[in-house]
């Protein structure tokens, strides 16, 4: 195996490359002895002065982390875990190259993590995604063992208030086998954790959650554990229930629901697509929603933006569903105008042609009602309807590009809907979300939204609150 193997996972990589060691082993990893001698007699993990090797700034934290990745096994990086007193985060706080390396060999150490009160110490940041990304039994009950978590190094002792099983609910939606079989079983021996996370999962999404623990066990035994829960779905909205009504039904067998507590998440931790970001500049979003049959259905949001340290127009990507991992898609992000290009193009007078993904588009003058040249450019570029079929992907290139199932379908595209923004309303509560949703667990190929909120009264809000762009 070599650093640059395909079965090295991202983080595994970032971790060997970012120590910039002198020597790797045929592995691809810091020589074994070498790994050994760095940790023997280091009782903490620390940040540490660093030193400078080959003209990179390397710190001990980079070493280490590459030391204790590069172990004989499982058992003997828990023994190294175990002694060392954790005073720094590792790079990436969503960093799970110790699964990645190690696999469910970790879990004795994640465990550990967890005191007797339930505070899950996220120290380093890492613990947390680590243990999310396990898919047994056993991690199932460290998760379910989980009453807060904090990343705090120095954490006075303290008692959470109450049942929260947030980290449970995130594992169950990450792992829906066995997640949802093991929270109905546990519910129905009438486990107070697990019926906390049943009633929370079902409020915020009732269909998907009555639907995945149907999909569990059973039908008839998911209904009877609702039943004595005292849940029942309720009515969907009646515009929701209208359009869906209108809508012609698409030939594919049915799939597994998106998750709205899922979508619930990534939202509320700032990792899903937003027109009112003051670090970037939107100008025009496409949600496009995929039927796979016989497996997990899925949302695609495609943005046009610009900004985060990057001056040039680029086309992003979010994706929910699928039985893959969820959020953005930073790294096969798109440049769709370079830096150079774009501003040229911010002071061209007479009218251009610009090349997108998918065509043409004719480029007039921009117009000076934005509040700077580029964002004047970018919703110059997305003007209408065929101008945004040129810039962002369709359903094929989606499915190549995000390595989206092979049997998905494409069901639906939309260009106008009421987006979760600004913390006013999270997915499950904004009906159009919710409209995708259902549509794609119905199999109705809508046309339409239910508010058909125009991105230009998204980009006023934006220019009200925020302002343009430069």
């Amino acid at each position: 195996m070599s650093a640059g193997s395909s079965t090295f996972g991202p983080d595994l990589r970032a971790a060997i490359r970012d120590a910039h060691l002198p020597e790797h082993d045929a592995r691809g990893l810091m020589p074994l002895a070498a790994a050994r001698r760095w940790l023997d007699n280091r009782t903490v993990y620390e940040k540490g002065t660093g030193s400078t090797t080959g003209g990179h700034h390397v710190l001990e934290s980079d070493t280490t982390w590459a030391a204790l990745v590069s172990l004989a096994d499982a058992a003997e990086f828990v023994a190294h875990a175990r002694r060392l007193w954790w005073r720094f985060h590792v790079r990436g706080n969503d960093n799970i190259a110790l699964v990645e390396r190690y696999g469910d060999g970790v879990l004795p150490w994640l465990a550990d993590r967890v005191d007797s009160r339930g505070v899950l110490h996220n120290v380093p940041w890492c613990v947390l995604p680590c243990l999310l990304a396990l898919n047994t039994e056993a991690a199932y009950g460290v998760a379910a063992r989980v009453r807060a978590v904090t990343e705090q190094i120095d954490t006075p002792a303290w008692r959470p208030a109450g049942c929260d099983t947030e980290v449970l609910r995130q594992w169950v939606v990450r792992h829906p086998e066995p997640g949802y079989r093991l929270l109905a079983e546990r519910a129905e021996a009438a486990d107070e954790v697990a019926v906390t996370a049943v009633g929370t999962l079902f409020r915020t999404d009732p269909r998907g959650t009555a639907q995945r623990l149907a999909a569990a066990v059973g039908e008839p035994a998911a209904q009877r554990l609702l039943d004595r829960l005292g849940l029942a779905v309720p009515p969907l909205p009646e515009a929701v229930r209208a359009l869906l009504e209108q809508a012609p039904v698409l030939d594919v067998a049915a799939g597994a629901p998106v998750s709205l507590t899922e979508l619930d998440e990534f939202f509320a931790d700032g990792l899903g697509p937003m027109w009112d970001n003051a670090n970037y500049y939107t100008a025009a979003m496409r949600l496009t929603g995929f039927a796979t049959p016989g497996g997990t259905d899925g949302l695609v949001f495609q943005s046009v933006v610009t900004g985060l340290g990057d001056a040039g127009v680029h086309l992003d990507f979010h994706r929910f569903g699928f039985g893959l991992a969820a959020g953005p898609m930073w790294s096969i992000a798109r440049e769709l105008v370079d830096e150079d290009e774009a501003a040229r193009l911010t002071e061209i007078t007479d009218a251009e042609d610009v090349s997108l993904p998918n065509g043409v588009v004719r480029l007039e003058t921009p117009s000076a009602e934005q509040r700077g040249r580029m964002d004047a450019l970018m919703v110059a570029l997305t003007a209408d309807r065929a101008a945004r079929d040129c810039a962002f992907l369709d359903a094929a290139q989606l499915k190549q590009e995000l390595s989206l199932p092979d049997a998905t379908r494409e069901l639906f595209v939309l260009d106008a809907w009421g987006h979760p923004d600004m913390g006013e309303q999270s997915p499950s509560e904004t009906v159009d979300i919710v409209l995708a949703v259902e549509a794609l667990r119905a199999r109705r190929a809508i046309t339409r939204s239910v508010t058909g909120r125009s991105r230009d009264a998204h980009l006023h809000d934006r220019d009200r609150i925020l302002g343009g762009w430069a």
